[in-house]
């Protein structure tokens, strides 16, 4: 190839890369001027209080009385309000019902304090605790929150009835689990986010898989489809899930060494992912001497979306039956 074909061709991809740049910088400040006018837009449907320096959110629906459900959403969920929407709204019939979002995502503020199990759950406690909700709590976890979970019961074990796990990952895996595949998906989506492609893609009716937002947005009611749209462009690949990330050995060994929960009541409904998961699930049975475990057949990682009416159904005759 001689220089004067290689030139023009050097400058068509020139072009395309200065062309590409323009568009993420376009992108990138839709995406920051959005961010804002959404903030302004959809207002926290609960309370929110100050828990270590930082605002947290929290909300309940359902009248008081002998029996408190609090759900813990999963690593990397946007928003623990849509994402617990249906199940907090079919069990306040049997029960008061409680979401609250994790440090930087849906109304929760930002903070810099590591994500390490104990700062996780006595935030956790505080917070129910400001908020004048009544122990003992049935506690429902989804995915990586099994750990916070779990380590809820051993610190305040007086404080759990119950607990249920959604598709949860035990102590023993996640003590091992290798924590670059889930640091890159993060900053891939970080990427995604902030460069607006994330809500390109989604003006254009694509919605990612990574957090099931292709399957909750589909089934909310209309009121709450462009809240959970929102939150989803804008906290996908939040930073302050890179310490959850980063602590998760970490966070699993302390999980590990606090021991196992004697009789308190567990529950795992599992995705039928198979091999190595199905590993894991009968790992958390040894977790309690009255645990549990049911799969549930063709379903999804976020299995309280993928398949909400058996779930529901299953937390309904656990409760009942406790």
């Amino acid at each position: 190839m001689n220089k004067k074909t290689r030139k023009p061709k050097l400058k068509v991809i020139m072009k395309f890369v200065v062309s590409v740049v323009i568009l993420l910088f376009i992108g990138g400040i839709w995406q920051f001027n959005m961010m804002n006018k959404e903030s302004q837009m959809f207002l926290p449907p609960g309370k929110r209080y100050t828990i270590n320096s930082h605002d947290m959110h929290i909300y309940s629906v359902g009248t008081a009385g002998s029996r408190t459900i609090v759900f813990v959403a999963g690593s990397g969920t946007p928003n623990a309000f849509t994402d617990f929407y249906y199940l907090q709204n079919e069990l306040q019939q049997y029960a008061r019902t409680i979401s609250f979002d994790h440090a930087g995502f849906g109304w929760s503020e930002q903070t810099h304090i590591p994500r390490t199990i104990d700062t996780l759950v006595d935030e956790l406690h505080e917070l129910l605790n400001k908020s004048n909700e009544t122990a003992p709590y049935v506690i429902i976890g989804h995915s990586l929150a099994s750990l916070e979970v779990l380590r809820f019961a051993q610190r305040y074990p007086d404080e759990v009835e119950q607990i249920i796990l959604l598709d949860g990952g035990s102590p023993e895996y996640y003590a091992n689990a290798g924590e670059l595949q889930p640091y890159l998906i993060n900053r891939f989506m970080a990427g995604l986010r902030v460069t607006g492609i994330a809500r390109a893609l989604g003006n254009i009716g694509v919605l990612l898989p990574f957090t099931a937002e292709n399957l909750r947005n589909q089934r909310l009611p209309v009121e709450w489809k462009a809240t959970d749209l929102a939150m989803y462009y804008n906290h996908i690949g939040e930073s302050n899930n890179l310490s959850v990330i980063k602590n998760m050995n970490e966070n699993a060994r302390a999980v590990l060494d606090g021991g196992y929960l004697k009789d308190t009541p567990l529950l795992s409904l599992s995705s039928d992912s198979g091999g190595e998961w199905a590993k894991v699930q009968r790992q958390l049975l040894q977790w309690s001497s009255l645990s549990k475990q049911e799969t549930i057949s063709d379903s999804e990682h976020y299995i309280h979306w993928s398949n909400r009416e058996e779930v529901l159904q299953k937390i309904v005759n656990t409760i009942n039956n406790n």
